[in-house]
Order: C-alpha cells, then structure tokens, then sequence
C-alpha cells in the first residue's frame, strides 16, 4: 500500500530514463535549426548574395523583436552637471528616448579638442551600478584618454533606471531579475523587451549627433556581456554606425546552448533561431565594416563558439577584400570588459574612427570618481525625480490595454494556436506501456508511459476504485501545476470523481511531476533561471514554447486513452487547477474529442498575469509568445461555453 508522500515521489525512471529527454530535444531540435542556417550561409558566394543575407537577417530580428517603436519622440536632452577630471569632463545627461521614458547617461569629452571627433557609444552590462560602475568607469575612461568621445547610458533597470522602485526601496532587484520580471510579460503581447534596450541605444546615438563636438561620420559602439548583446542589436540595425566592439557575449548558439547558462529576457529574440542564425549572422550583418570581438578566455560564453564563430565569419569580409576590418581580441581573463580588452578596444577605435592618437595609458592613469558625483538625478533614482517616468513594465501595459480594445475571433485565434501546437513536432507511434500497478486506500493506480513526440516520454498515473475490472469507467484527465507531485492538495477531488464511476488521469506533460529533468546549473529545476526556465528560454528562441509543446502533451494524452482502450474511452473530459491548467483548457479548445472542461477556481488569465506589476510565481512555462494578439484564456472559456462544454468549480480540495 503506497502513501500519498510515496505516490508523489514515484517516477518512471527505473523503467525508461525520463530525466534527460526534455534537455536531449530542446538540444537536438536547435541543431537542427542550426545546421539549416548552415547550410544557407554556406551558399554565400558574393556580395550580392551577403548583401541578401544582411537583409533577410535583420528583417527577421525586427520581426522578432515586435519591430521598432517611433523614434518620433523629442530627446529634450537636459545637462544636469559637468565633472572635471585631469584631461577630460564628463557631462551628466538626461534624454527622453520615448514620450516619459527618460535615460541617463554620462557624455565623457576630452579636454582639447579643436575639431569634431569620433564618438562611441557605450553600453553597459548587467552591473548593479551600470555606467557608474569601477569595470565601466575604467572602460569609458581609457577611450577618453585616446581622445574619443564617449556616451555611456544607463539601461533599463540598472543605474539610475530602476523601474521598480517605491519610496527609496527596489522591490525587485536590479539588473537580471528587473529585466526577466518584465521582460516574461512582454513575451506574451509580442513586443519582447530587447526592442525597448535596443531603442534607448539608439536614440544615444541620435542624441551623440546633435553634439557639434561629434564627427557625425565616425560613430562607434562598443559593450560588454548584456552590452555586447545591445551591441550586436545595433548592429543589426543602425547603418550610421561606422565600427563595433562587442565584448563578452560572441560565442555560437550552438555552444552557448550545451553550457546550461540561462539569459535573461533582452537577451532572448523569440523566433530567431527558428531560421538557423547563429551569432556568426550578427557579425556578417555588419560586414565589411570594421567589427573587433573582444572575448575572455575564461568567459561563461564558451570560448570554444568565440572562436569557431570569428574564423567562420572571415569569409564575409573577405568577399569585400576587407580582411583586415575583422578583428579578434582575447584576454586570459574571466568575464569581464578588462583593462587589457579596453586598451584593445581604444586602439582599434582611434584608428577605425580616424581620431588623433594621444598618449599611451597605464591603470594608474584611470581615477574612479564617486557615483554619487556623476549621477545625473539628485537623489541618484530617475524615479524619484520624474514621477511620470515610463518603464518597461508600463510601456507594456499600454500595449495591452490597447489590444484589449481588439476583437478576437473564434476562427483567428483557433488557426494561430492550432499552428503553435503543431509546430515542429514529431508525431510517432505511441507505443504504450504499463509499468506499475500500485495501490492507495481503496483505488488501484496503474502507471503509463507513452511517447508524445519522438525521443519524448509523457507519463500518468490513472487512478480508478478497485472493483469489477470489466466495468466501463469514462476518464477525467487531470492537468495541474506539479502533475502528480502535488497529490496531496487534490486526493479529495480524486477520490469524489472516482466515487462517482470515473477514472482519473494524473497528467505529467514534458518536464512535469515524476518526468521533470535533472537539474543543471547552479538553480533548482523550477526556480527563476533553472532548467525549466532555460529549456523554455530555448524554445521560445527557437520559435516553440514549452507551452505549445505541453498543450500538444495534453492532446496526445486524448491519443493514448483512445490506444488503451477505444471502446471505453467515453466522454473524455478534463479537469484543471492553477496556471498548469492553462494547457488543459487550450488543449480542449483545438481537439473536440475533450467533452467537457471542469475549470477548478480561480480562472486565471493572461491578462491578469501581465497587468500584474509585483507577481510571484515563475510564469515561463505557460508563456505563449503573441497569444494576447488572438485570445486570453477567458475568451477561449467564453467560446467552450457556448458549446456547454466548461464548467467553473469551486474545487474540493482540502
């Protein structure tokens, strides 16, 4: 006899490992992405067919991307402070890159200059500090002090741009966790978070021409790790820059991908690997403009994909007999814009934008100033200052509160979802099997394992009371966050439904209950940044979900009823709890197999979760990339209605 603690342990790994198949696809679908885009890169012969190339890659980016907002916005640039140092001043700086969505910079001008010179913009990564930080300080000094003017801005969520911040405190922490928090809910309306980095970026080089001390010709960018990814968006997309750096973030998806390093939100654009780009893309997407990648020996970006993705671009350049454009910088480091990456990084603007050499530096030559000296806000938090101010999280909002104001149709969002769940996928047979007859009080519980995809095990365990093995018993499935983990705060409703003639399904869809992966890296498996949130990261990368991927589970559950036993598979019907149940629902939307779907209260939406400015729990596995573009999971419940087949319940659970 199990106990409910046994039952809720129980996992079908000492019949067929489970653990990895979730990883092993993620991976194996991705290489084959990346082996298509292989393939199309390898048939780039001239420059007709590269200058093809750059535009189908940037296209594709924007459309990934939700495209550009307006740049329509005046930057009402505003000087708020000037900061001498020995031979250079840096000017503290306010500009609007959206109507009340202000950045703040530091505009670093060395002493002396007598004609317009060349400019770099400067992007920074995820530091706490941002452009104030000593690494970044360093950076931004030591290309000064070759003479090179440099802008250093603020991103969203670092620096002085903390979005969630309430009478001097940050309810969410700065950096990673700020851009995730966001960045998740941005996912869902189309308008991922990356475009709102890349814009601010821009309009920091729209604000670098109004300065007459600016070279307009001569505009560089360069950053490091979250800077190097807003480098490389730049790259993508703005021809009046003349040369780029990007630090620490070229490797290859390909490698990248086998490390387990999650990203967060901005630095994930849904769809792009679905075309095969690799990192090798974003470079020639610049060719033959000069281009330095400055990498670290030691970096979690694997080095291995740094170089492999460097030799493999020189051909681009090469096509324009411009080899030497290409340049590859390494320092025997960890990640990091080190001092010796700057001095690279220095020496390969002044000569790529035409600046006048100045005197060799040493680190003694660099004098960090105080933060506080060079915020550009009083109290050092934009916030604080403007309290109209925009942040992601609201920008957003106003996409969604417009979309609101859309009609969605039945047909509409039946076709687009109905793409999103087939897409991809390996139907195969489903070759079933009963691994386990177990027992608990008065209820027998079988244990299936079956294939949902190729290389893809689903498992359940059907609960049913124990009497007259000939009895027709119609099936419930159930589909809830945990799947059979979390036994306990439902055995009631098990019990009820199996007292009234029924047997009960315990979904685990991909990654779920008893079939959840191991774990890799440094969280738990469904913490922020764990394996489930890095194999749903690639998904979406890829053009998937793991929502897509779980609904289709859910779908193929219907398949396996039907394969055990087709005459009894009568009246199907599913029960759902929690966020989890989302894919129940959607599920019975496209297969009208599903009689009935008995939805445990509260009903929870999409728009409730994105309207949400502080929400709790980890929402990766239930994001659907644009679905708010078609339905909310309450139109999908309003349709189900008008067929009877939803039920709103209050739940016995105890």
């Amino acid at each position: 006899m199990m106990t409910i603690e046994n039952l809720e342990k129980y996992n079908p790994s000492h019949f067929y490992d489970v653990k990895s198949q979730l990883k092993d696809y993620v991976y194996n679908n991705t290489s084959k992405l990346l082996e298509n885009g292989k393939t199309r890169r390898n048939l780039i012969l001239t420059k007709d067919e590269l200058r093809q190339r750059q535009c189908y890659v940037r296209s594709k980016f924007l459309d990934s991307i939700g495209g550009m907002p307006s740049c329509e916005t005046p930057l009402d640039p505003v000087v708020t402070g000037v900061v001498q140092s020995d031979d250079f001043h840096i000017e503290k700086v306010i500009y609007q890159s959206r109507p009340n969505c202000f950045v703040t910079a530091n505009l670093y001008m060395p002493d002396g200059l007598k004609n317009p010179s060349g400019a770099v913009l400067f992007l920074c990564g995820h530091d706490p500090l941002a452009k104030h930080s000593y690494e970044y300080q360093m950076v931004c000094q030591c290309l000064t002090k070759r003479g090179i003017i440099v802008l250093a801005i603020d991103p969203v969520g670092q620096g002085e741009r903390v979005s969630y911040y309430e009478e001097g405190s940050e309810i969410i922490s700065r950096g990673t966790a700020e851009h995730t928090h966001a960045g998740l809910q941005c996912l869902m309306t189309g308008y991922p978070s990356a475009r709102y980095f890349l814009q601010d970026a821009i309009r920091g080089i729209d604000y670098l021409l109004t300065r007459p001390e600016v070279d307009p010709d001569n505009i560089g960018v360069t950053g490091n790790s979250g800077g190097g990814t807003q480098t490389c968006m730049v790259m993508l997309c703005d021809d009046r820059v003349k040369a780029f750096a990007p630090g620490t973030y070229i490797t290859s998806y390909e490698e990248n991908i086998l490390s387990g390093v999650p990203q967060d939100s901005e630095q994930n654009w849904p769809g792009f690997l679905k075309y095969g780009f690799e990192h090798e893309d974003i470079l020639l997407s610049a060719a033959p403009k000069p281009v330095a990648v400055l990498a670290a020996s030691y970096d979690f970006f694997p080095i291995e994909g740094t170089r492999k993705t460097v030799e493999n671009a020189k051909k681009y350049w090469k096509l324009w007999g411009k080899e030497d454009n290409l340049y590859y910088y390494e320092d025997v480091t960890q990640h990091s814009y080190s001092f010796d990456l700057a001095l690279k990084a220095a020496e390969f603007f002044t000569r790529s934008l035409e600046i006048e050499n100045r005197e060799d530096i040493t680190l003694e030559d660099i004098h960090i100033i105080n933060p506080k000296k060079l915020w550009c806000t009083k109290k050092g938090q934009i916030k604080e200052e403007k309290r109209n101010s925009r942040f992601i999280y609201e920008e957003n909002l106003s996409l969604l509160n417009r979309m609101k104001k859309d009609v969605c149709t039945k047909e509409n969002a039946y076709q687009w979802l109905k793409e999103q769940v087939y897409h991809q996928r390996d139907i195969c047979a489903l070759n079933l099997r009963k691994i386990s007859r177990l027992e608990y009080n008065d209820l027998s519980i079988a244990s299936y394992i079956w294939r949902s995809q190729e290389r893809m095990m689903n498992h359940c365990l059907v609960f049913e009371e124990n009497s007259n093995s000939d009895v027709t018993r119609s099936p419930t499935i159930a589909v809830w966050d945990g799947g059979t983990r979390q036994l306990k705060d439902h055995m009631e409703w098990i019990q009820n439904e199996c007292e009234k003639g029924r047997k009960v399904l315990v979904l685990n869809t991909s990654g779920v209950g008893g079939i959840a992966p191991y774990q890799t890296g440094a969280q738990k498996v469904d913490d922020k940044f764990g394996t489930i949130y890095k194999l749903a990261d690639d998904l979406i990368r890829s053009g998937d979900s793991l929502c897509a991927l779980r609904i289709f589970d859910v779908i193929r559950s219907v398949d396996m009823l039907q394969d055990l036993d087709a005459a009894k598979c009568r009246d199907i019907r599913i029960h759902v709890c929690g966020w989890q149940g989302i894919y129940g629902i959607l599920a019975a939307f496209l297969d009208e197999r599903i009689e009935s779907v008995s939805i445990e209260e509260p009903v929870l939406t999409y728009n409730s979760w994105v309207a949400e400015r502080y929400y709790e729990n980890e929402p990766v596995s239930i994001i659907l990339p644009k679905a708010l573009r078609f339905f909310d999971i309450d139109n999908v419940i309003g349709w189900m209605k008008e067929e009877n087949r939803i039920e709103i319940c209050k739940g016995d659970r105890s």
